[in-house]
Formats: structure tokens, C-alpha cells, sequence
């Protein structure tokens, strides 16, 4: 009797190993494999030759500044920018000349950030609202007086 005992639970142990084992090492996981985040694009840069941006003076002939940027698109945007530039161009300087890129408290003033809101919603009119997500002014020189 005591080698049925013996032998029994020696019997349940190899069982219950090996099926811990099993449980543990083998067995198919539930867990969801997350995957890798896509590293940021690449950003990249279309050069805008400079433009020359007029603001009025009353009584005296306009002041010029001249206006060097980048537009910040991805690889697929750059092909179509750089296809559309002379029309972009065309456009950009068409709406300079016809409203001033400076705010009514201050007419002989640049406002930068006025410009950029107004280069990026003529790009997106011409090119598409996925061509470019930022217009970048590099550089504002005023004009001689």
C-alpha cells in the first residue's frame, strides 16, 4: 500500500509539472505584440525664392521687405510644391500686392505670422491641404526708403 501511495503521487507531481511546464513555456500567449511606433517623417523643406513684399505708406511710395521662407511638407508633397512653384509664386505675390501683410494698427509694420497664416492658405488653395503644413520665414530685410 505504501508503494501505491508512493508511486501515485510521484505520478501526480510528473503530471503537474509537466503540465505547469507546458502552461508556462509552450503554451500559445494571448498578449497583443504591439507594434514598433513609425519614427516622425522626415521633414522636408521646399525653398521659396525670396519674395518682395509691398506695404503701404500714405502719401509716400510703398516700403518693401524682402521675405525668404520654406514651406514644410513631406516627399510627396515637395514633387507636387516644386512642380506648382512659378503658379505658387504668381500667387503669393498677386495677394502681397493686393492686401498688405501688416495689421491696421500698425500699416508700415510686417506682421510675420500674418504672412505665414496667408502664404500657407494660398498654397493649400493651389496645391491641396495636405501639400504643406507650415510656412517658415527664414529671413525679413526691409527695403531701402
Amino acid at each position: 500500500m505504501n508503494k501505491m501511495v508512493l508511486f501515485g503521487g510521484l505520478a501526480v507531481l510528473l503530471l503537474g509539472g509537466g503540465g505547469g511546464a507546458y502552461f508556462f513555456l509552450l503554451a500559445p500567449k494571448d498578449e497583443k505584440v504591439e507594434e514598433a511606433p513609425k519614427p516622425p517623417a522626415t521633414p522636408v523643406y521646399v525653398v521659396v525664392d525670396q519674395i518682395s513684399v509691398p506695404l503701404p505708406r500714405k502719401g509716400r511710395a510703398p516700403r518693401y521687405f524682402f521675405v525668404s521662407m520654406n514651406l514644410l511638407t513631406t516627399e510627396e508633397g515637395k514633387a507636387k510644391l516644386t512642380a506648382l512653384m512659378p503658379k505658387l509664386r504668381d500667387a503669393y505675390l498677386r495677394d502681397l500686392n493686393a492686401n498688405p501683410a501688416s495689421r491696421p494698427e500698425r500699416p508700415e509694420e510686417l506682421d510675420v505670422d500674418l504672412l505665414k497664416q496667408r502664404i500657407l492658405a494660398i498654397t493649400h488653395e493651389i496645391a491641396g491641404a495636405d501639400s504643406a503644413s507650415e510656412a517658415l520665414i527664414l529671413r525679413s530685410v526691409p527695403g531701402p526708403n
